[in-house]
């Protein structure tokens, strides 16, 4: 298996494979997620990579088995807060077929190795409170919850 940046010419793997994560997130909350649509889908991920997202995708045998799409942020200081610069992974997804195979690791250790290179001070990513699986996974890769997002619903 391997592990690079994706090119324009991945964009229908990259979109099928985000069409399973969708689906997951508009069963979990329909009230904020919609249902996949993988033409929009793949039209996000065109302009994720044309405006320079990292965007990589892991290869396995010749097949997309996951991707992962993330950008370097910069904060300024302010009064409350020291300025910091972090690597965001906005989506992480594995094929389901081809989960606990390693992919996920892999994809988000290519992203260490870039958060690196590109002198963060750390890798940031958030999910939803019912994607169980997806924390037992980050919690094995080292991260731990920073901060906790509450929600009164009033509608």
């Amino acid at each position: 298996m391997s592990v690079r940046r994706a090119a324009e010419s991945d964009l229908d793997r990259l979109s099928a494979l985000s069409v399973g994560i969708q689906q997951l997130h508009a069963e979990g909350r329909p009230d904020l997620f919609r249902a996949p649509d993988r033409e929009a889908l793949r039209t996000f991920l065109a302009d994720q990579l044309a405006s320079g997202a990292i965007v990589l995708i892991a290869d396995l045998d010749g097949t997309a088995a996951g991707y992962l799409l993330a950008e370097i942020s910069a904060r300024p200081a302010n009064p409350f807060r020291h300025a910091s610069k972090s690597l965001y992974v906005h989506h992480i997804a594995v094929d389901p077929a081809m989960q606990r195979r390693g992919i996920g690791k892999q994809l988000m250790d290519a992203a260490v190795t870039i958060g690196r290179a590109e002198n963060v001070d750390a890798v940031r990513l958030d999910s939803w409170s019912f994607n169980h699986d997806a924390h037992t996974f980050f919690e094995s890769e080292g991260f731990a919850p920073l901060n906790v997002v509450f929600e009164r619903r009033l509608l």
